[in-house]
């Protein structure tokens, strides 16, 4: 696994000599855990760290839309027990350690849990004391956090991927049984101007639509349409191709599936309740294909079910050029990264850090991601909180591309701070590029 840059080099100046340095005063004095809400409303679980001369805080997002192999978010006595286990077991591992060496504050997290997939003191917990760890070191070193966990190399800011029309599990109407409708600017020369076009194919997206179509609003703040699948599509074409001749750029367009959330294993098959639709899995294959080739998508999301490595392998090899991402296939889990990309199972995999649990695995991700040629995506949950930090962390570890929404505090808090970081590199700063067809 590859070593952050900045910190390994910190910890080494720490241990120059065998004795810890008293200008670095990073050591974790104070871990406290409380309830909070979410963008929808929930109840979530709120970490501070303090050291000798910093502060982290951090509250883990939550998803609608969960894929199996995620970490558990709380255990069986939900938010209550996660911050009586945070007070009692957790908190005091962590006190007197060293904010910097995060890979072993995640191990101690893991050692205190002892299961594979967080149950007992819950991911929640694990992935917010992991990020406030993190922002709580990189506050005692007086640096930004995407400085402090990226070093020098960190000056790409990632292309938004922007959903403008929702439904499946995220909107309680319309007539949508996939999840979203996306757009990604491709060919903007400043992050904020990838932004502007987003927010502009979203409020064109309502000038388009005929009236009655547009419903409201779902979790993360996109239209809700009483349009089927084809249609909505469509009415986002007609949106982008009236932004794109205005502002001069070439606008993608993509569609998360969610597969998972609409496979009935007793049935066998696919089943889109609105729609009044069951696929097999072979009529999936052809469906999504059809699609594909119909408005030229240029990213899919979780097209089939999260164990269908084969059909995610036969669509990457059909279309080598488009982004084919795994949401629910991969979790943000680098073992289950290493066996998708040795048969090609995509070519992109989101990065939820929550799904893992902590910083360290969400590292990992990226880098089995980045070693196999695999474009790695920072991505926010639908229900999600207003801290900045995955801008950070797309930013840090070199994402090409970030999912976070467009319009919304929730969303806007990570649009913003990738501005204010734009600003901060100054003209060190470069916006990613993509070769998609």
């Amino acid at each position: 696994m590859r070593l952050l840059s900045y910190m390994k080099f910190m910890v080494v100046i720490r241990r120059l000599g065998g004795a810890e340095l008293t200008f670095l005063p990073t050591t974790i004095k104070d871990a406290i855990a409380r309830k909070v809400f979410d963008s929808r409303g929930s109840i979530s679980i709120e970490v501070d760290i303090y050291t000798e001369s910093g502060f982290g805080s951090f509250s883990a997002p939550s998803g609608a839309s969960k894929g199996k192999y995620e970490a558990v978010a709380f255990p069986i006595g939900g938010v209550d027990e996660a911050v009586s286990i945070f007070e009692s077991d957790v908190a005091p591992e962590l006190i007197g350690l060293d904010s910097l060496n995060q890979f072993e504050i995640d191990s101690v997290l893991l050692q205190v849990d002892g299961t594979d997939n967080f149950s007992k003191i819950g991911g929640a917990t694990a992935l917010s004391t992991s990020i406030a760890n993190a922002k709580a070191a990189a506050s005692s070193l007086d640096l930004p956090l995407y400085r402090y966990l990226g070093g020098m190399l960190s000056y790409v800011l990632p292309l938004p991927l922007g959903n403008v029309v929702g439904g499946g599990v995220h909107s309680k109407a319309g007539l949508l049984d996939i999840q979203e409708i996306l757009v990604l600017p491709l060919n903007v020369d400043s992050f904020f101007k990838a932004a502007q076009v987003n927010v502009s194919v979203y409020w064109q997206i309502l000038r388009e639509a005929p009236s009655n179509v547009i419903l409201g609003r779902n979790d993360e703040n996109a239209w809700v349409v009483n349009l089927e699948f084809e249609d909505a599509l469509k009415l986002v074409r007609r949106a982008c191709n009236y932004i794109e001749e205005k502002y001069d750029v070439k606008i993608g367009i993509g569609v998360d599936i969610a597969a998972s959330s609409l496979w009935n294993g007793e049935k066998g098959k696919y089943v889109y309740p609105r729609k009044g639709l069951a696929l097999t899995s072979e009529e999936q294959f052809n469906f999504v294909k059809n699609v594909i080739e119909e408005f030229n998508l240029i990213y899919i999301e979780d097209p089939f079910r999260e164990d269908d490595f084969s059909s995610f392998a036969r669509l990457t090899e059909l279309f080598p050029n488009r982004l084919i991402c795994g949401d629910d296939l991969y979790v943000t889990n680098a073992e289950r990264l290493r066996y998708g990309a040795r048969q090609r199972c995509g070519n992109s995999v989101i990065i939820k850090p929550n799904q893992v649990g902590t910083l360290t695995g969400t590292i990992m991700a990226i880098d089995t991601a980045l070693t196999s040629n695999f474009i790695p995506i920072m991505s926010h949950r639908s229900g999600e909180n207003v801290d900045p930090s995955i801008a950070h962390l797309a930013v840090a570890f070199r994402c090409p591309i970030i999912k976070t929404g467009v319009i919304g505090g929730e969303r806007i808090a990570k649009i913003n701070e990738l501005i204010r970081i734009e600003e901060d590199l100054g003209e060190k700063a470069e916006i990613a590029r993509l070769e998609v067809d």
